[in-house]
């Protein structure tokens, strides 16, 4: 046996040691998954877009190292970051939103082919060195898992909580389970549990094809609160390919609304 075991990691989220480039940054949120193809990157990127269009001044912070999407998300692709000093100052995106991504720093088809390490590097670099200036809310996008990047995150940014994101299949969901049992171990708190990819809506009734209930049920049993289902909809594939977050493009539809009253429900909490 390998001896392997959960408390391996130092019970530290890095509270009361916050970097100086995040004292002027009110919230601080981290949306996570612990599985990957669930949607996270859409998830973070409309919710700091709703976030935005309530006139919240916001950031972004893609820590996924060797898969980072936000710039597509954004529609930023291309984009460069500038120098100013040895500071790092973000790209502007929509409504105004700064984004920081190592995905402006390398080719879009590069691959990089880093260990743990170097992601961990990357992560306090961009994290110390970036100009926010003043924000109401920072979003970090978390990569898959439970690994270098997201404790990296935990134990250099004091984070206000950490917004999980699965669907409903039950493999996901156990992988899920495994990032809440992290942010419990790094004493992060868990804002709550969103179900991606949820439903269809055919001829007016939700169809479950991924199956039904499973993100309530494991909020339940975690104890978190469960923040609410965002449906499968191709507009949304469409307009997240496009660089345009959906509750900016079609407010009317099922998606925005189901990120507008997640949004409604997370300030509550942070309020």
């Amino acid at each position: 046996m390998l001896g392997i075991t959960s408390q391996v990691i130092p019970l530290d989220n890095g509270v009361g040691k916050v970097p100086d480039s995040l004292r002027n940054i009110s919230r601080k949120i981290a949306v996570m998954s612990g599985k990957g193809g669930v949607g996270k990157t859409t998830v973070s990127v409309n919710l700091a877009a709703e976030l935005a269009w309530r006139g919240y001044s916001v950031g972004i912070l893609d820590t996924d190292i060797t898969g980072p999407n936000v710039p597509r998300a954004t529609g930023l692709i291309g984009s460069q970051v500038l120098l100013e000093g040895n500071k790092i100052m973000p790209v502007n995106g929509p409504l105004g939103m700064k984004v920081i991504s190592l995905g402006f720093m390398v080719s879009d088809e590069d691959a990089i082919v880093w260990r743990g390490p170097m992601k961990a590097k990357a992560i306090k670099e961009l994290i110390e060195n970036t100009y926010w200036g003043d924000l109401d809310f920072l979003v970090v996008d978390l990569p898959p898992g439970t690994g270098d990047e997201p404790l990296s995150v935990m134990q250099l940014m004091p984070l206000d909580g950490v917004i999980f994101v699965t669907t409903p299949q039950v493999i996901a969901l156990m992988d899920v389970r495994r990032a809440i049992r992290m942010a419990k171990l790094m004493n992060v708190r868990s804002l709550g549990l969103i179900e991606n990819m949820s439903y269809f809506m055919c001829g007016g009734e939700k169809m479950r094809i991924f199956g039904e209930g499973g993100g309530r049920k494991l909020a339940d049993e975690e104890g978190i609160p469960f923040l609410g289902e965002v449906p499968i909809d191709p507009e949304l594939t469409e307009l997240t390919d496009e660089g345009k977050p959906v509750i900016l493009e079609h407010r009317g539809s099922l998606v925005a609304k189901a990120f507008s009253e997640i949004v409604d429900l997370v300030l509550k909490q942070l309020d």
